[in-house]
This record gives structure tokens, sequence and C-alpha cells, in this order.
């Protein structure tokens, strides 16, 4: 690992941490600061991603079904994102390789694809 990727690996570390702890502490409704959808705030639709924030505050307090509530889809894409931190952040060699073609074949990639815009449409019409 070249020393830049390993610097740019702990600063994304590091702030990920960092972001997980203020939203751990601070629910995303109650507070102001907290930044807000741009989407949502110029068109008044959810976008695929709306609710993450209070999902994760809702998780990490162990609200399961609050969080499932504020945005379905994270229950899909959440352990695909882990599953891709754990390939990059902790595999090497051929173990690594074969993550990773598993992770970025091309129909789990179509499947992503077909699912978010599905899922943005579905939670706009169906008003979930």
């Amino acid at each position: 690992m070249s020393t830049r990727r390993g610097i740019y690996i702990t600063l994304g570390i590091a702030a990920t941490a960092i972001a997980l702890v203020l939203l751990f502490l601070f629910n995303p409704t109650e507070v102001i600061l907290v930044p807000k959808c741009s989407f949502h705030e110029l068109t008044g639709l959810n976008c695929p991603g709306c609710g993450m924030q209070r999902f994760l505050h809702a998780l990490m307090h162990g609200h399961f079904s609050e969080a499932i509530h504020y945005n379905y889809l994270l229950i899909i894409i959440l352990p695909y994102i882990v599953l891709f931190a754990i390939e990059e952040l902790l595999l090497t060699g051929k173990s690594q390789q074969r993550w990773r073609n598993i992770l970025t074949s091309k129909w789990i990639l179509y499947a992503l694809c077909i699912l978010a815009p599905a899922w943005f449409i579905a939670r706009n019409l169906l008003h979930i």
C-alpha cells in the first residue's frame, strides 16, 4: 500500500468514525446543524438516500424497526457497503481480489443500478 493511499484511507476512516459518533450523539431530526438533503429541499421528492442519517441514528441506538422505516433500501445497501469496506481494509492478495470480483460483478452492479431508481420511484409514488 502506497503511503499516500494509506493516508487517504486513514483520513477516510477517521472522518467516518467522527461522523458516526456525531450521528450517535445527536438526533438528526432534532439538531438544526445536520445537513438536509438538497434534492429533497429543491424538489420535495425523496431521493434513494433520504433518511440515511435518521436510519443510522436509530440503528446505532438499537431501534431497528424505526431505522427500517426511514429507508428500506439501506437494509440492502448497508451490508454491501460493509463488505466493500472489509474487502478494502482487511483483505489482501487473492482473497481480496475474489471479494472484489464478486462485489463489482456486472450482475451486482446491474441490480444496484435498477434497485436505486426503482426505490426512488416507489417511495415517492407510495409516499414511504
